[in-house]
């Protein structure tokens, strides 16, 4: 889903940081998002690195908040599990993914949230881009 969001727009600048302020359980070792700046109608790439601390996870949600223009649109929220491989057992991952991006004008920022099943979060992250 994702993804999805992230072809709502074609990005010109961005940037990708952690929003958890410290106190997600997974502890983010990295974020990426490249080109930067993207090309209009060519792919588009973000990647985490994060590590997953003792007893590891069953499960929970992915929660995908865009606000276009300042307009904050409705969530979409999935099961982690379509997002990444569970049980995520402790240790530390990788991932990666790419879009191609149509052409809208304006800014556009993504909220990605990972909770587990208790609703405690797991990862928080937040990409700012001006299209």
């Amino acid at each position: 889903m994702f993804l999805r969001l992230l072809s709502l727009a074609s990005i010109v600048s961005a940037s990708i940081t952690d929003c958890s302020a410290g106190k997600s359980l997974f502890k983010v070792q990295a974020l990426g998002f490249w080109p930067d700046p993207a090309i209009k109608k060519d792919n588009s790439t973000i990647s985490f690195a994060y590590t997953v601390p003792e007893p590891g996870f069953t499960g929970g949600t992915a929660t995908y908040t865009p606000t276009y223009n300042f307009i904050p649109l409705s969530p979409t929220v999935e099961d982690l599990c379509k997002n990444v491989n569970c049980p995520i057992l402790p240790g530390t991952y990788n991932q990666s993914t790419s879009s191609t991006f149509p052409d809208l004008s304006g800014s556009l920022n993504i909220k990605i949230e990972w909770k587990d099943k208790t609703g405690a979060q797991l990862l928080c992250a937040l990409i700012k881009t001006k299209v």
